[in-house]
């Protein structure tokens, strides 16, 4: 099952900065040298300064170091405050208010609300020592308002944060989905190869036993069921990639090709279409619990028994004894961890043990979002 998840789109939030974005330095400079007294040189240099540190603020972080970022802090400190007392009819007023909003953007809280309170002071005792001294411009109060952008910056910040670490979740949630798919396909893989180059290799060992006994045609037929299973092999997998693509799958109708006549199949209950992966993990474990019959217990007897209750889906499959003594078969086990494998990742069940002289399998999944199909299953 294939699984997708929105990512969240970072670059948007650079708009929310203030004075990072160049076109905004730009706007207030521009505005600043068109409203202010360029003929007196004190201003003129004041601007200058000012528009420097403003514009180096849109720098990245990436290229600025930590100390020199606060040190360009400072001085703009000094430097919007300043203005503000010499230029306070002027845009130039706007210096400060642009430069707490980036600091509060620029850097943590533990930097940041020092610095608007230290830029609101400053800017106070520069508009009380400037109405001393004769300068129009605002009143001393208004200067406590300059470090407020801080906030503004700040709220800012702790957005941008949370949604990058959302986008760093989302990245390791999609790292976790390829891992997790590709798991289910090297399980797909591990079923359709087990169960269809186990039945050639039995059919193959027939074949060779029948010539070395000279019956031919018992030989023949023996190759022809081995072509028929390398077949059946190809169909299976053409179903394990239209499940990698979260096509639907028939349960009852597959059941049904995978038992063939080596089984009997039996539906009991009202049938029900599964959803895909709830499907699958039904179908490959009676892929699973039948080839390990075919090879642990050739000839014996085997049952396939569908049950649809009201709450959940049971499927057993469950086989006698060979007739006659077979060789001993090396498993890896692998079969019947990927079966769990697959219960867990659908909220189902699976047991495996011996029942009375034989073996039996049995898988179940809860219902979620069935619906019931209009016909009655009897088989």
């Amino acid at each position: 099952m294939t699984s997708s998840t929105p990512g969240v789109r970072l670059p948007a939030l650079d708009s929310l900065r203030l004075s990072s974005r160049p076109y905004v330095a730009v706007i207030a400079i521009v505005a600043a040298f068109a409203t202010s007294d360029l003929g007196n040189p004190y201003i003129l240099a004041l601007l200058v300064v000012n528009s420097a540190l403003l514009l180096a603020s849109a720098i990245p972080q990436r290229f600025v170091g930590p100390r020199l970022s606060l040190a360009g802090a400072g001085v703009a400190l000094l430097a919007s405050a300043t203005i503000l007392a010499v230029d306070g009819t002027a845009t130039a007023t706007l210096f400060p208010f642009l430069i707490a909003g980036h600091a509060g953007w620029r850097f943590k809280p533990s930097v940041s609300f020092p610095f608007a309170i230290a830029i609101s002071v400053a800017c106070s005792a520069a508009l009380s020592l400037a109405a001393r001294n004769g300068i129009d411009g605002w009143p001393w109060a208004a200067g406590l308002f300059a470090g407020w952008p801080v906030l503004i910056g700040y709220s800012r910040r702790s957005r941008y944060e949370a949604l990058r670490n959302a986008r760093r979740a989302t990245d390791a949630e999609l790292r976790e989905h390829a891992l997790a798919e590709r798991a289910r396909i090297a399980r797909d893989i591990h079923d359709v190869l087990a169960h269809s180059l186990s039945g050639v290799n039995m059919q193959l060992e027939v074949a060779d036993a029948l010539l070395d006994a000279g019956r031919t045609a018992e030989a023949r037929a023996a190759m022809g069921k081995a072509q028929s299973l390398v077949r059946e092999g190809l169909t299976e997998t053409r179903r394990a990639v239209q499940t990698l693509r979260q096509d639907a799958l028939p349960l009852v109708p597959t059941l049904a090709a995978l038992v063939g006549d080596d089984a009997s199949l039996e539906v009991r209950g009202t049938a029900r279409d599964l959803d895909t992966p709830e499907s699958q993990f039904l179908i490959r474990c009676a892929q699973e619990a039948l080839t390990n019959a075919r090879n642990h217990a050739p000839g014996a007897p085997v049952t396939v028994v569908l049950r649809f209750g009201a709450e959940d889906v049971e499927l057993s499959v469950a086989n006698g004894l060979a007739p006659s003594p077979t060789d001993p078969i090396e498993s890896t086990g692998m079969g019947l961890i990927g079966m769990r494998e697959r219960a867990a990742l659908v909220g189902g069940t699976v047991t495996a043990g011996p029942d009375g002289r034989g073996w039996i399998v049995r898988a179940s999944v809860p219902l979620h979002h069935s619906t019931e199909t209009d016909t009655e299953a009897e088989r």
